[in-house]
């Protein structure tokens, strides 16, 4: 039975099995599968019969000569050989892989050639396919990010393109229309550009556009860009407008792909920056608010190692007692000890990176160092006011971390008075006052720094475990006394003590001491000064 099944069995193998018959110095095909003979076009009828008289055409001659020559090796040397695919035939072809056995009679002569053969068809068009996939888009089908950084390496321009507010087409129509809004975008791209121009796709809502040849009007090309925008998509049974923003850079192919991507990320986001739907070239020489920022974040990583930071302090002072009750520290960074950055620059960024957090405790920490050269000056009542950022305060281990640092420094926190903004309120009032009502059992003071200027309402002040409220330097400017009386009228209905800041000559402290303002802060009282400076 098995022997009846063998030809059906050789007939089901998807490899090319050949038999050559050995007779003297020639070869006679003996048996061919199923699929060897619809590879080689030879058939049973071709059984019998030498490469000579199957390859009888003149341009035929060639493949017959090479068979011969393959086949007489595997007789001669009475062993088998393994041949690698990929090998030009003579008939055009690519060779497959294949393994050539002798087999031997029982005069141990070499009677017959087993030659499997693996078709190597398929498998060019598998590794066709995934060369194919690996430098285009699946959904887009343009050319992908790997492309760009293997082939296109130093273009002369790219035109970086992030579509606008994308994240709420996914969000509201679901990821499947968003898919067709981005090979709608990608088909839109093709259509309005040259062909010298490349589209890619480098992943989300980001496409680039990539030339390696002078464009006379770059600029010309990015209003082609956003112009194909124009007219509106056809999305989820509706018409819906999307807009996009271009960063623009050119290298004039003198620049890596890594730092052309770079430049148009920035003009990318400065073109954001000013309002969407528009484009922005790169220009070394304009200062770009993501390379500030990106700047300072590095820097500030290594500021406290390299002793950059520095508190000022300013004093605050009793108008009724004529004394100064306490001082404000203000931190200042002498960034590579060469320029002093202001805080308005610099916090926001160690807010968002998270450096506010190790500077946070540095400030604490040296505060409390330099309070007892500053009780030594104004008396043991004396406080220090310390500002703590939203990022800070919303810190779970930030109130552990506060009292660690006062024990460590001998510091009773009623010595502290913990200045916070009315942003920080804002984001998650209930959770502030939790925070507040726990510090201020610990024996910390609280005020509301820059009060008026933001958010404050009368039902919100009512809420807040606060002791004083500043009230911004505006309001001093502009010496309002219904304003001001007002302001100080509800402090008081509140138990609350106020602070006037920016009190900078003698005609506002007259002003604010009839209005019997209690506190005052000022460039009239001095200016903030390092520590050894204090009046």
């Amino acid at each position: 039975m098995c022997c009846s099944l063998l030809p059906s069995i050789l007939d089901a193998a998807e490899d090319l099995i050949y038999i050559m018959a050995v007779e003297h110095d020639q070869f006679k095909y003996a048996y061919l599968n199923q699929a060897a003979q619809k590879a080689s076009g030879i058939t049973s009828q071709d059984y019998g019969r030498t490469f000579y008289e199957v390859y009888t055409a003149k341009e035929q001659l060639s493949m017959a000569y090479y068979l011969q020559n393959k086949y007489q090796k595997v007789r001669s040397a009475r062993r088998s050989f393994r041949f690698e695919d990929g090998f030009l035939l003579p008939n055009g072809l690519l060779s497959g892989e294949s393994i050539m056995s002798p087999i031997f009679d029982k005069n141990r002569e070499v009677s017959y050639i087993l030659c499997i053969t693996r078709d190597s068809t398929a498998r060019k068009e598998y590794e066709d396919k995934l060369r194919y996939y690996a430098y285009h888009d699946e959904l887009t089908n343009l050319l992908n990010r790997r492309f760009l950084y293997e082939f296109a390496t130093t273009p002369w321009a790219i035109w970086l393109i992030d579509l606008d507010n994308f994240k709420n087409i996914n969000d509201t129509l679901g990821h499947d229309v968003g898919d067709i809004l981005l090979i709608t975008v990608a088909e839109r791209l093709k259509q309005s550009l040259e062909t010298s121009f490349i589209p890619i796709r480098l992943g989300g809502d980001e496409f680039l556009i990539a030339v390696d040849h002078v464009v006379a009007e770059p600029d010309k090309i990015s209003g082609t860009i956003l112009d194909a925008f124009t007219p509106p998509f056809p999305l989820s049974g509706r018409f819906m407008h999307i807009t996009t923003t271009v960063g623009v850079s050119i290298g004039q192919g003198d620049l890596e792909i890594s730092t052309l991507l770079r430049q148009a990320d920035i003009a990318l986001y400065h073109a954001k920056s000013l309002g969407k739907n528009q484009f922005h070239t790169y220009n070394e020489q304009h200062s770009y608010e993501q390379v500030i920022k990106y700047d300072y974040e590095i820097a500030l990583s290594n500021c406290l190692a390299n002793q950059e930071l520095e508190l000022l302090y300013q004093p605050i002072y009793d108008t009724k007692r004529k004394q100064i009750v306490s001082v404000e520290a203000l931190l200042r960074w002498n960034k590579d000890h060469l320029k002093v950055i202001p805080p308005d620059l610099f916090i926001p960024v160690a807010e968002e990176s998270g450096w506010i957090h190790p500077i946070g405790d540095w400030v604490i920490r040296q505060a409390c160092r330099d309070y007892p050269a500053i009780a030594d000056k104004y008396g043991t009542g004396v406080k220090i006011a310390v500002n703590i950022s939203r990022v800070q305060l919303n810190d779970p281990s930030f109130s552990d971390r506060l009292l660690g640092i006062l024990s460590e420094q001998n510091t009773p926190p009623s010595r502290l008075d913990l200045e916070i903004t009315e942003s920080v309120v804002m984001h998650n009032i209930e959770k502030v006052c939790q925070i507040l009502h726990h510090l201020r059992k610990q024996g910390f003071t609280v005020s509301l720094d820059d009060f008026g200027t933001g958010y404050s309402s009368l039902s919100m002040l009512t809420q807040l475990p606060i002791d004083k409220v500043k009230m911004d330097r505006s309001f001093i400017t502009q010496m309002n006394p219904p304003v001001i009386a007002s302001l100080l009228n509800m402090a008081a209905a509140l138990h609350l003590g106020v602070i006037a800041e920016g009190v900078e000559d003698e005609e506002q402290l007259n002003f604010l001491t009839k209005m019997n303002c209690p506190e005052i802060q000022g460039y009239l009282i001095c200016k903030p000064v390092p520590l050894t400076e204090l009046p």
